[in-house]
């Protein structure tokens, strides 16, 4: 997709919004350049941002300009309310959850939500949806017998290898990570995220966010979490704007250079450069990541973040745009599809996919579920979503994942 009018402004938006603690004066957007802001479908305007769950962001830079509709005003204020009120009553809960898990003597840290909003100009506008925590492995029984106390039960159904669902009394979501990611289709890059949990638990730092204090990874481990979340959702369906906004007041932070030097350790050691460089390109090419606060990280002289950027914006949040969105293929051809399908089965059957003489059967079971799933639950075929998928392998060629 080619990125539209709409597109642009809500990056302009979001560059501004990202920076500001206030409402922005009105000729800082309209009498700037008013060509910008002529012609805007702001209802499409509008339900782009709310795809992308970044609506409540552009909160500051609105409500300050009057060549903004009074209609789209009121939209991002109650969206801005709404996100508020959600974030207090998760950060509550999480703050409980962690008293609780530290009492017990379980070394616990805070993932993405409230970690990843302390570094917003303003924290609360930040969406959240869930509460997510990390434990050792050999702690997690016990992590969920205790928080049991506060009410929370585990989901029938769980989604993931890499972390246990539960769910309060009062619909709050938590999940318990065991791992920085759930496994890719890599044994190198998975064992040695295996080897670096215990190094990431035993580097915390109690930091504010806001107003209460949690335990959160330093920031090298804290940027390489995000990374590994973000390349997680890549891989599959996608991810939106919602994510790079995170990479970008992350990286407006002062950030000490030992924490600097530790995460491109962490990048080059996983073979994540690649990535990680291509994402940091799309933050400084359209949401305004200033050079002098990335130039440290050494991004290579010609690399393009058009396609990536292009890919985020269809992708939406999380790649629910299309059904379609399922995998994204690592090589192109048939090796891609052979590659992926093989990593589908190991994800089904964890534990059965590591007897050699059973492959054929379980892949025979992977192929009917995701054939009988796609009809039935997306409406859409397997050679649509194996189209997609070579689609959006074309963005991968510049990463030079895992290489």
């Amino acid at each position: 997709m080619e990125i539209g009018k709409e597109e642009r402004l809500l990056l302009g938006l979001l560059d501004v919004g990202l920076r500001v603690k206030e409402p922005v004066e009105s000729r800082t957007l309209a009498e700037a350049d008013e060509r910008t802001l002529s012609g805007i479908d702001w209802e499409k305007l509008e339900y782009i941002a709310r795809r992308h769950s970044v609506l409540s962001l552009l909160c500051y830079p609105c409500l300050g300009t009057e060549a903004i509709p009074e209609k789209f005003k009121s939209s991002v204020q109650r969206e801005a309310r709404g996100i508020v009120l959600q974030n207090y009553r998760l950060l509550l809960a999480g703050r409980d959850m962690v008293e609780l898990l530290e009492e017990a003597g379980i070394h616990v840290a805070v993932l993405k939500g409230a970690a990843a909003a302390r570094s917003y100009p303003e924290p609360e506008l930040r969406k959240a949806g869930d509460i997510d925590l990390l434990v050792e492995p050999e702690r997690l029984e016990e992590a969920c017998r205790v928080l049991e106390k506060l009410g929370c039960r585990a989901a029938e159904w769980q989604p993931a290898l890499h972390h246990v669902a539960l769910w309060t009394e009062d619909g709050i979501e938590t999940e318990v990570h065991t791992m920085l990611a759930e496994p890719f289709d890599n044994e190198q890059i998975n064992l040695y995220l295996k080897r670096k949990l215990p190094e990431c638990l035993a580097h915390l730092d109690r930091r504010q966010a806001m107003g209460v204090k949690l335990p959160m990874l330093d920031y090298g481990y804290h940027a390489f979490e995000l990374l590994l979340h973000m390349l997680q959702h890549f891989l599959r369906s996608g991810f939106g704007l919602r994510f790079l906004c995170d990479w970008v007041v992350l990286w407006r932070e002062d950030i000490p250079e030992p924490e600097r030097k530790r995460f491109l350790e962490l990048v080059r050691e996983s073979r994540l450069k690649g990535f990680s460089d291509m994402v940091t390109a799309a933050c400084r090419d359209y949401l305004g990541l200033e050079e002098n606060r990335i130039s440290w990280m050494e991004l290579p002289e010609r690399i393009s973040a058009k396609e990536f950027m292009q890919e985020v914006l269809e992708a939406e949040e999380f790649g629910k745009s299309s059904g379609e969105r399922m995998v994204m293929l690592r090589k192109p051809g048939l090796t891609g599809y052979v590659l992926e399908f093989h990593h589908q089965m190991h994800l089904n059957f964890p534990k059965a996919g590591r007897w050699i003489p059973l492959w054929p059967v379980l892949w025979t079971i992977t192929l009917v579920r995701f054939l009988r799933n796609n009809r039935k639950i997306r409406g859409v075929s397997g050679r649509t979503i194996l189209r997609k998928a070579a689609e959006r392998s074309r963005v991968m060629e510049q990463m030079k994942l895992w290489e």
